[in-house]
């Protein structure tokens, strides 16, 4: 199928919305009755169950796996799929949509940093003025709201928010060494095949076959799954297709600002003057650490797995 580059910079576009609803939907499933470790364990079976079958029929290659590589894999989906999937739901639940997916923004600036340290990478300009930005920014966002009472904010809630950036930086290094043998439609399906039981377990199955939902959690659960579960990285394949790795990763770093614009049409989650500035800081930050990815110098068709992984 021929896509044009501006048809694959809209298709970035809608997966980048498409995982800004993950906190709405998180919260309205909350509202109705769901608890975090059910929106947990049934968003991730509503993703394979819609993950595994397309993969099946479309990209039947991407389901092999090397039989040594499958312990090293299933680690990886521990702490980027099982973990990461409670401590963002929780994070939702104690903090809400805007300060959650504001922390989550700040793995970008957790890579740089690692890759300046562990890595010897070089700090250059950018990065230098971008991490400072996102700090001062996910700093507003958290407890701009309280500063005049000695700036207070739900501890446990911000520390699960930024264990998501720091599983989202893992994803995104440790990810990166699996690309060289795997496409990251195998990456992904597997991560979530893999957090399945775990979840299960933690979330005690009994419990979970004892908790009726009512019909409404039901659809939130499901469009939760469906929309920023499988959607999104499926359009954000065919994207990765047509156009530069790093010009896409510019382009979903709209992800927070949709995912604020979301909570307050749907939610009315509303953010205070000083909480817009912090996300307006965050935007910018994440956007100047992808800039710095050579833009210009990219084939357009090289490796579109590479920004996958920074999901």
């Amino acid at each position: 199928m021929e896509v044009s580059k501006n048809f694959a910079y809209g298709l970035m576009v809608v997966a980048a919305v498409m995982w800004a609803t993950s906190g709405t939907f998180t919260s309205l499933a909350i509202e109705a009755s769901s608890t975090v470790m059910q929106v947990a364990v049934f968003s991730t079976v509503f993703t394979a169950a819609v993950l595994l079958p397309l993969i099946a029929l479309l990209d039947p290659h991407s389901l092999r796996m090397k039989r040594k590589d499958i312990l090293p894999i299933f680690l990886f989906s521990q702490i980027t799929g099982t973990f990461f999937a409670i401590a963002w739901y929780t994070a939702v639940d104690l903090t809400g949509v805007a300060t959650a997916v504001v922390l989550l923004y700040a793995y970008p600036s957790i890579v740089t940093i690692m890759s300046v340290f562990a890595l010897s990478e070089r700090l250059t300009r950018e990065k230098a003025v971008a991490l400072p930005l996102t700090f001062v920014g996910a700093v507003l966002v958290v407890g701009a709201n309280n500063l005049a009472s000695g700036f207070k904010f739900d501890a446990l809630g911000v520390a699960f928010g930024i264990s998501t950036a720091v599983a989202g930086a893992i994803y995104y290094i440790w990810g990166k060494k699996f690309l060289g043998d795997y496409s990251a439609n195998t990456i992904v399906l597997y991560m979530t095949l893999f957090s399945l039981p775990p979840l299960v377990l933690i979330a005690n199955p009994i419990s979970l076959v004892h908790s009726p939902l009512p019909e409404s959690a039901w659809v939130y659960l499901f469009l939760l799954g469906l929309l920023p579960g499988a959607v999104g990285p499926i359009v954000s394949m065919v994207a990765l297709k047509h156009i530069q790795a790093s010009r896409a990763s510019i382009i979903a770093s709209i992800e927070p600002v949709a995912a604020v614009a979301i909570a307050y049409l749907v939610l009315s989650d509303t953010i205070s003057v000083l909480q817009g500035v912090g996300v307006i800081l965050v935007f910018l930050g994440v956007v100047m650490l992808r800039l710095r990815e050579s833009p210009s110098g990219e084939p357009s068709g090289e490796n579109p797995e590479a920004v996958a992984l920074e999901r």
